[in-house]
C-alpha cells in the first residue's frame, strides 16, 4: 500500500466481490443475486422523478418478507448495508452528472475473446422500475415505451424470446441503445441534469 492510499477506502474489485458474496449467500430465487443486477436496480431508482429513501428499497433487494436474510451477526448486516450504500451513492453520482457507467458482466468466449452480458443489469433495472412505478405515467406512455424498450428487450422473458429470433446485428443494435435510452429517461425526469451523451468512458466490467 502506498503512503497516499487510504486504508478505509475499499477498492472497486473488493467492493464487488464482497457484495456478490452477500447476495449469493443470503439471497433466494426471488432476490437480486449479483452486483450487475443490483446496479441496474439502483439505476432505475435514480431514473425516477421521485427520490426514495433506503428504507423504501433495501428490503426489495431480497424479495418478499419471507426472503429477508437471517443475518448471523450484526457486523455482517452492517457491512452489507454500508457496501450497498456505497454502490448506491456511486450510481446516483453518475446520474447526477448526466452520465452512465453500468456494471455489466463479462463472459469469456472462444479464442480468448470476451462478450458483454447486459441481461442481469437489465433484469435489475426492470425490478427497480416495477418497484417505483417507473414508466406507468399514461400521459407519457409512448415516450416511456420507447426509452424502456431496450431494457425490456434484455430484461424480460418476452424480450428474450424476441432476441432469439434476431440476427446478431439486430441484437447489437438493441444492446447499443440501452445507455442512450436510459440517459434520455434521466434527463426527462430530471431536466436540470445535462445528459452527457458523448461520454467515452466504457461500462464497468465485472
Amino acid at each position: 500500500m502506498s503512503d497516499n492510499e487510504d486504508p478505509n477506502v475499499i477498492s472497486e474489485e473488493a467492493l464487488y466481490e464482497h457484495l456478490d458474496h452477500y447476495l449469493s449467500t443470503f439471497g433466494s430465487e426471488r432476490s437480486i443475486l449479483c452486483v450487475s443486477e443490483l446496479d441496474g436496480f439502483l439505476t432505475a431508482l435514480g431514473c425516477s422523478a421521485q427520490e426514495f429513501a433506503p428504507d423504501f428499497w433495501l428490503s426489495a433487494i431480497w424479495g418478499a418478507e419471507e426472503d429477508q436474510p437471517k443475518w448471523p451477526s450484526l457486523k455482517e448486516e452492517d457491512e452489507f448495508l454500508s457496501l450497498v450504500l456505497i454502490v448506491y451513492m456511486e450510481t446516483m453520482n453518475t446520474i447526477i452528472h448526466g452520465d452512465l457507467h453500468p456494471v455489466y458482466l463479462e463472459q469469456e468466449i472462444d479464442n480468448g475473446e470476451s462478450q458483454l452480458l447486459v441481461e442481469e443489469w437489465c433484469v435489475g433495472f426492470m425490478r427497480g422500475a416495477r418497484l417505483t412505478g417507473l414508466g406507468l405515467d399514461e400521459s407519457n406512455h409512448d415516450f416511456y415505451n420507447e426509452v424502456l424498450a431496450p431494457v425490456r428487450m434484455f430484461g424480460t422473458e418476452a424480450g428474450w424470446e424476441k432476441l432469439e429470433k434476431m440476427v446478431d446485428e439486430e441484437v447489437d443494435f438493441w444492446r447499443e441503445t440501452i445507455e442512450p435510452s436510459i440517459l434520455r429517461l434521466v434527463q426527462f425526469n430530471h431536466p436540470e441534469i445535462q445528459s452527457n451523451q458523448l461520454s467515452d468512458k466504457p461500462p464497468i466490467l465485472h
